[in-house]
């Protein structure tokens, strides 16, 4: 096991049955679930992780190639769990990773289900903007003030029911970047994410057999839908269902019609057609 498959995962494990791995998006923490979590913990086992840099879990001193050494650490974390076969459900840069994953090994994952991906091969903006010289300084140029609105903006951008933008729910998306060393940790693993890697997972896309579930809320104000047609007429073994009146977070704002779908599409007769070689 290499040193970055043996980072500590923060997690959340609940419910029975088979497992499921919830993998949050950029800018977001394994809470971006908690909605969702209720709906599935009496069919699935679940674990929603906090991904490297992100939330609780620390970036390793030794990272580079952002999305590589994101698919070690949770092979890794998998390996720890003694899971050898799981479904993925992933958001935006999630969904992206799902993808990654499945590609590194393919007999370790079952089904995967896309909640608003980040469609390859773009890089998210992000990443450029933390190349730049005033990227390199914003971890310590940005006060609570600051953050604080700067949560609020791209959060309040991901929701189509702008009601949802509470108090408690800004809490949340401001305490994983309050400090000093969190948010160094964002932007470095920003500044690693490989253009060239990111391109490779996109090759590779077409190689992935297994069935997917792509689920788009209509409204995304951070995506369009070209990321879920580019993945969608790449995947052999593809679906997609739109949510009306839902943005960029299915799970937060339509969590019993994602449960409903994810359930039907998990318990399919046919979910175990296809063959990896």
């Amino acid at each position: 096991m290499s040193e970055l498959a043996k980072t500590p995962i923060h997690h959340l494990k609940i419910g029975s049955g088979p497992p499921l791995l919830l993998l949050h998006g950029l800018f977001d923490t394994g809470q971006t679930w908690d909605r969702l979590v209720p709906q599935l913990s009496d069919r699935f086992t679940l674990y929603a992780i906090d991904l490297p840099g992100f939330g609780k879990t620390p970036l390793p001193k030794r990272w580079s190639n952002s999305f590589s050494a994101m698919v070690d650490a949770v092979l890794g974390f998998l390996d720890k769990q003694g899971i050898a076969k799981i479904s993925l459900v992933g958001n935006s840069m999630g969904g992206s990773l799902s993808l990654a994953i499945c590609e590194a090994a393919p007999k370790r994952v079952d089904r995967i289900i896309l909640l608003n991906p980040f469609g390859l091969p773009q890089v998210p903006v992000a990443v450029k903007s933390a190349r730049s010289l005033m990227g390199r300084l914003l971890p310590y140029l940005l006060l609570e003030p600051a953050i604080r609105q700067c949560a609020k903006v791209i959060f309040s951008r991901a929701l189509f029911d702008k009601d949802r933008l509470t108090s408690e729910a800004l809490e949340q998306r401001v305490e994983p970047f309050a400090s000093l060393q969190q948010r160094r940790n964002l932007f470095r693993f920003l500044r690693e994410i490989s253009t060239e890697t990111i391109k490779v997972i996109d090759d590779k896309v077409p190689s992935i057999l297994q069935p997917v579930l792509i689920l788009w809320g209509k409204e995304d104000g951070w995506l369009s839908q070209d990321h879920w047609m580019h993945l969608k007429d790449r995947l052999p073994n593809a679906r997609v269902q739109l949510f009306p009146d839902c943005g960029h977070l299915p799970q937060i704002e339509k969590p019993e019609d994602v449960a409903t779908t994810i359930v039907a599409f998990l318990s399919e007769s046919n979910r175990n057609s296809y063959v990896i070689p």
